[in-house]
């Protein structure tokens, strides 16, 4: 089961309050390369990826909507960009290089701090995922970066993304099932994870050259791994599934939250911990992760993406765009 569930757009969606375009023009260009209508209603559309680097933060989402902030997510300003696909994750490797990802196997890159965007890759003509969208992407410096997705889609650059190969091979998984999340350790930057459909989990300890199929908790869809903590790997998706391992993946200790909403992402540090997820869902860990509080955003909106700011406060991407999260409030 892919991560974004339920999404399914037309060639060309505008946003409430965008320029109509000119008869024939969106019939004669395809979505990957038709540029984003900019509107000044782009930061309530749906968000999918969020990431920052020092001063800069982006959220990425339907229409080829990117947002960019330099003030802590206080202000957010949409940016031109040169695809109107959804964009389902982003990366920054520091202030300056990034990359973004979605559906028809779009990569965009920016070495501007996300200011301005090209299309590095797209999976067209006789590219074998040639329409597949890729559902996350995690850089390790301004030169090596991966990317994962639909039906076993992985590629890989080491040149900053003048070239993406294909490193499909690199991961066992003969019945091309979804990758839904790539990430690495917050304490070992060479030590990466994945998670896919039927509760698929792979390692790499360096940095995603090669890759080691971990034990899995569950045969459910698994929407995220994360390891915020390190010797704290955390593993969730559907139905509301959460799961941890004090053992690097080689044994899991499912969470009881009681309940059952799909969770989408998990960040954190020792102090505290959120996961986010369907229906408006946030649970938050004050002990390492060993339990969880379950407190429902008012709106129930679908968040997919987490990230702490400063102190004790924490913005979520997703349905309605960025939230700002009321942690202190009463479950």
């Amino acid at each position: 089961m892919l991560k974004i569930l339920g999404v399914s757009l037309p060639a060309v969606v505008l946003l409430s309050g965008m320029t109509v375009v000119e008869p024939g023009y969106a019939g004669d260009v395809s979505p990957v390369h038709l540029p984003a209508m900019l509107s000044s209603k782009a930061h309530s559309t749906l968000l999918l990826g969020m990431a920052h680097a020092g001063q800069v933060w982006l959220a990425v989402g339907a229409h080829g909507v990117i947002l960019r902030s330099e003030d802590e997510g206080r202000q957010w300003q949409q940016v031109h960009t040169p695809t109107s696909v959804l964009l389902t994750a982003v990366t920054l490797a520091d202030e300056l290089h990034g990359w973004a990802v979605g559906h028809e196997g779009v990569i965009l890159a920016t070495v501007d701090g996300g200011r301005t965007w090209v299309i590095q890759h797209a999976a067209e003509g006789d590219d074998p995922h040639k329409g597949n969208p890729l559902l996350a992407i995690h850089a390790m410096n301004n030169q090596v970066a991966e990317a994962v997705g639909a039906y076993g889609f992985v590629l890989r650059t080491e040149d900053g993304g003048k070239t993406w190969n294909n490193l499909d091979n690199a991961l066992v998984n003969p019945d091309q099932l979804h990758f839904n999340a790539i990430t690495s350790s917050a304490t070992d930057p060479a030590s990466w994870f994945v998670a896919g459909e039927k509760g698929q989990l792979f390692h790499s300890a360096d940095a995603g050259k090669t890759w080691t199929k971990l034990n899995s908790p569950t045969d459910a869809s698994l929407f995220g791994v994360s390891e915020p903590v390190a010797g704290e790997l955390f593993a969730y998706g559907l139905g509301g599934g959460l799961f941890r391992s004090a053992d690097a993946g080689t044994t899991w200790t499912t969470l009881t939250t009681g309940r059952t909403e799909g969770l989408n992402d998990l960040q954190g540090d020792r102090h505290r911990l959120v996961a986010v997820g369907n229906g408006g869902i946030i649970l938050t860990s004050e002990d390492g992760g060993i339990s969880f509080t379950a407190r429902v955003l008012q709106s129930r909106e679908k968040m997919d993406a987490v990230l702490p700011v400063k102190g004790d406060a924490y913005f979520a991407a997703g349905e309605g765009g960025i939230h700002a999260l009321d942690l202190n409030s009463t479950p």
